[in-house]
Order: structure tokens, then sequence, then C-alpha cells
């Protein structure tokens, strides 16, 4: 499946989606900050040399400017009438205040669209039962995701995260759904509850489609092979953003998630996290992804980040579908440097993950201060197997020091914890944990601002 069109009627829609932007106060007072004159971005080449146009933290500014000066919460790069956005999603707020996405009519229409290629392309089928287990307040994961299932004639189950675990694995009972949609932790964690509230195993339940979302364990060799063993179906990576956006990944080997929607969006322009210099996207380059709509209405991205980390690959594997694919390896705020190694919790978690059974896949890395510098050692709480002796733990300690060693030439002081002792979510998981000391060296500040996900 390829959605593919012409450079010339890609760059045709840049033009006209940078016009309609300058319609927004935001972009037009951004512009003359940066130096830049919009109006001479007439290819794709100029469009990635330009600087990086929106952050989270811009974002947020906006959205109070707008609401102090204009009575809306959509920002100052919203470039429709408040009266025409018909539907908003938003981030958590968990960290701060949420950071809203408006949506015109067409623009639910783009959302529903993609949304529905996605589920195709994954293996969902008109009739097929979805337990939904992502949050549903808000959320692009949450309603949209369930407004577009309906339109494509599947069968919805919304329980959602927030229902808690025990009423969503009582519904699966009920209603027998072929797909599970959550994220990868939680699909995990219900994993091991399956037993506790329904007496049974996971794979009794039927299940045949897992579609991971919200966070990168579903793309970690590990975590796919835990969680297909376990529920005896085929898991899937997703991403999905307001904007025009999808990724999804194929069965079998993961190579990545292949892009569905570049007739919608410019989704894999990288920028250096350090000095936000563009990067070239050769295949295996790896960058802080930049995003920019070719038909938005309400509050389009253009040249925005919020910080994802990528690796794309370009060149065409036999048997799949042509174009880029993308691999998220973790977030800018996220990386961690130890005595100049870099390194993402996503790269700690598939080490550990590797140790399954001996380990339940869980752990948490303990800082004395935000990232990225890490005082040495890097110290990691991971809650060892119930099957694994206390005569076995001292052994089982070395060979996670080993393995962090030999694949991230790092050696972690390692302490292990019972199962089941390391909170669980039923969202995303927080690898990061901070906790600061008093005897800890003070940490630089980081080189780039931090970014809430979106």
């Amino acid at each position: 499946m390829t959605t593919t069109r012409p450079v010339g009627d890609v760059e045709g829609l840049l033009r006209r989606q940078i016009a309609h932007c300058l319609k927004g106060a935001f972009y037009r007072q951004r512009s003359e900050e940066l130096g830049v004159d919009l109006t001479k971005v007439r290819t794709l080449e100029d469009l990635r040399e330009l600087p990086v146009f929106v952050t989270p933290d811009l974002h947020r500014k906006a959205q109070e400017e707008s609401l102090r000066t204009e009575g809306h919460p959509f920002g100052t790069f919203l470039c429709v009438r408040p009266d025409e956005v018909v539907a908003v999603s938003s981030t958590s707020g968990t960290t701060g205040e949420p950071t809203f996405y408006p949506f015109t009519r067409r623009d639910v229409e783009i959302t529903d669209t993609l949304w529905i290629r996605a589920l195709r392309f994954i293996g969902v089928r008109p009739g097929d039962v979805v337990l939904q287990g992502f949050g549903l307040s808000m959320y692009l994961a949450g309603i949209p995701l369930v407004r577009a299932l309906e339109r494509m004639g599947a069968t919805p189950v919304p329980v959602g995260a927030e229902a808690g675990t025990e009423k969503l694995l009582r519904m699966a009972r009920l209603v027998k759904p072929r797909v599970l949609a959550c994220t990868p932790s939680y699909a995990s964690y219900l994993l091991e509850k399956v037993p506790e509230v329904l007496g049974v195993q996971a794979r009794d339940l039927g299940v045949e489609i897992i579609m991971c979302a919200g966070e990168p364990g579903a793309g970690l060799p590990e975590v796919r092979e835990k969680l297909e063993e376990g529920w005896g179906a085929s898991v899937h990576d997703v991403l999905g953003g307001a904007h025009g956006i999808i990724m999804a990944s194929g069965p079998g080997e993961y190579v990545g998630m292949h892009v569905l929607s570049d007739d919608y969006s410019v989704t894999t322009d990288l920028v250096d996290p350090a000095t936000k210099e563009p990067i070239d996207v050769v295949d295996g380059a790896i960058g802080e992804r930049v995003k920019t709509s070719l038909e938005w209405g309400a509050a389009p991205p253009l040249r925005y980040s919020v910080g994802d980390i990528y690796q794309v690959f370009t060149e065409p594997l036999p048997g799949l579908p042509p174009g880029p694919r993308v691999k998220v390896l973790g977030r800018v705020d996220d990386l961690l440097i130890v005595k100049g190694v870099k390194l993402y919790p996503a790269a700690v978690q598939d080490v550990i993950s590797s140790f399954v059974p001996d380990t339940t896949g869980e752990l948490r890395i303990v800082l004395d201060g935000p990232p990225p510098r890490v005082t040495p050692p890097l110290r990691l709480k991971v809650e060892h197997g119930p099957g694994v002796a206390a005569d076995d733990l001292e052994g089982l300690r070395r060979r996670l020091v080993q393995a962090m060693h030999d694949r991230l030439t790092v050696r972690p002081e390692v302490e292990l914890v019972p199962p089941g002792s390391l909170p669980r979510s039923t969202h995303k998981t927080r690898l990061i944990e901070v906790t600061p000391s008093e005897t800890a060296h003070p940490t630089p500040s980081r080189d780039v601002p931090g970014k809430e996900p979106a």
C-alpha cells in the first residue's frame, strides 16, 4: 500500500497550506522573529531549510495568549474562526496545562480516513470487535479512534483505560474481541492480570491483533515477543497524530512503521536535536522529527517538533510497501548521557526485556536529577521474575550488568526488586524516576527545552 503523490502535487498542497497558515497571527509573528519569508517557500527543499517554527512550549504560550486575548484555548495559530472548530483533542496535562488540538469538519474527515488506513493495514476488518483500552478523554486514540472504527464498520467497545483493569478484562470475556487497542505497557500488565481476574490465560480470550501506540515498546523485539507469545496475537505498532499523520507496522519481523499519510503531511523531516540544523533523510538517519501538514484547517503544524527522536529507513525491502519507514527511539528530553555514552530508555528496556522470564521486563531508571547528564553509575531498579530463587538473584544481577555493558557500553548499578513491586500504568509508563539526592552532583541545564508528548 502506498499513498505517495507526485512531488509537484505535494508542493502545490504545501504552498496552499502555507498561505492558510499565514491567516493565523502566530505564523506571521514567528516569521518576523525568525527573519523568514514564508511566501518564498515553493518546494520541499525550501521547507526543509526552514528553522523549527513550533515546539510544545511555544504551542502552550500561543494557547495562553489566545485565551487571554481571544477567549479560546486553541492558540494564536488557529487559522479558522473558533465556531468552525467541531472537535478537540489534547494531551493529558499531567505535567502542566493540556495542549489542545482543534479540528474542523474537514480535519475530522482526514483523521478518520487515516485511522482507517492504519486499521486496515494491520488487518482490522469491518465487523471486528475492538476492545478500546486507550484513555478515552481527549486523546487522539480515544474518541477519534472509536469514531473511525465505527465509520469503517468495525465494532468498537469503548471501555477505555479509565474504567480500570478488572472491568476491561471482564468486558473482554463477554464481548470476545478480535482486536485489543492499548499501550504496550498496558498490554503487558493485562497479560499478568488475566489469570488473577478471569482464571484463564490471556491467549484463551481469542485476541488476534494487538494495536499498540503511545510509547515505543511495541517496536522492541523482546517486548513484541512477550506480548505475541502471551496473547497468541500479532502485535502492531501504530503512531497517529493530529494534523494528518499516521504510521503502522506490518506483520512479522519489525522493520519500523510504514508512513501511510504522505499525501496529507511531511512526516519524516529531521533536525539535529542540539543544533536544530536539518539532517539529510537517508537510510538509517536519526534525528528529531519535524512535521508539517499539507491539508489542515484549524491549527496546522508548520515545522513543528514535539521532541520525538526518529530513525528513518528509505531503502525498500522485498515484499513490503514502498515508501519510508520509521522507528521511534525516544524523546529528546529522555536522552541520557553516561560518561559520554548516549542512550534512550527504550534501549535499556530492550535489554531488560530480553531476560524475560528471569525478569518481568519492568524497570525504572533512577536519576539524581533531570536528564540528560547522569552521575555514574546509571542506577536501575529491575523486577526479577517470579521463578527466580533467592540464591540466583546475584547471578541474574551480574548477567544484567554484563548485557548492558556488551550492548549499550554502560555498566549500571542494578537493584533487583520483587515481581509486581514497580507501579504499572494504564497509560504511558514513565521509565525515568528522578529522586534528588543531597549528595548528587549538580546537573547541567539541558540543551533543549522539555517537551510533553503529543
